[in-house]
């Protein structure tokens, strides 16, 4: 008697676990729609950044990362094809700090070495605790982009790994005709 009450107990708590789990795995990634950060400046950034654009594509990358680096121009002259379009591009540098939220100097100016050789002059955001919270916590590759909407959902899929022009140019037509 008491091992069948025993035995059922932990069959119990293993499905609770269990289920806990799954639930917890199979959230979606959170949006950006409410955050403050900084971008490479040092301007405060908010949410409202996306407000005036229908679609923003979101790039996050790493100063040590080439394929990030190689992408960044073609991400530049989309941004310049897709305004009249309501589409912009936002970078978020994602190895400026360190853990504890201290900047790392040496990686903020070679981001910004970087921006200006590869002509990549859209904005570029620092990772706040914010930013963390809400998506930077789950990126486990760079580059990683997703897009956002207007008030900062998430739109569409999220790529992994850096994509030609051709390529980027056919994902931004077929995310924005989900907004359609």
């Amino acid at each position: 008697m008491y091992l069948s009450r025993r035995r059922i107990i932990v069959v119990v708590l293993t499905i609770l676990l269990i289920a806990s789990t799954a639930s917890a795995a199979s959230k979606a990634p959170q949006g950006l729609n409410s955050f403050w950060t900084i971008d490479l400046e040092g301007k405060e950034v908010t949410q409202e950044i996306f407000s005036p654009y229908k679609l923003t594509l979101v790039n996050v990358w790493a100063t040590f990362c080439s394929p990030c680096l190689q992408e960044m121009p073609a991400l530049a002259e989309l941004r310049d094809e897709f305004a009249t379009r309501g589409v912009n591009v936002i970078g978020i540098v994602t190895d400026v700090y360190h853990t504890d939220q201290t900047i790392f100097m040496q990686n903020l100016g070679t981001a910004a070495y970087i921006i200006e050789q590869t002509g990549a002059d859209y904005t570029h955001l620092l990772p706040s605790q914010d930013l963390h919270n809400l998506r930077l916590k789950d990126v486990q590759v760079v580059p990683e982009t997703f897009f956002v909407d207007s008030k900062g959902n998430i739109v569409g899929k999220t790529y992994y790994g850096a994509r030609s022009k051709s390529a980027w140019k056919s994902v931004i037509e077929s995310t924005l005709a989900q907004l359609d």
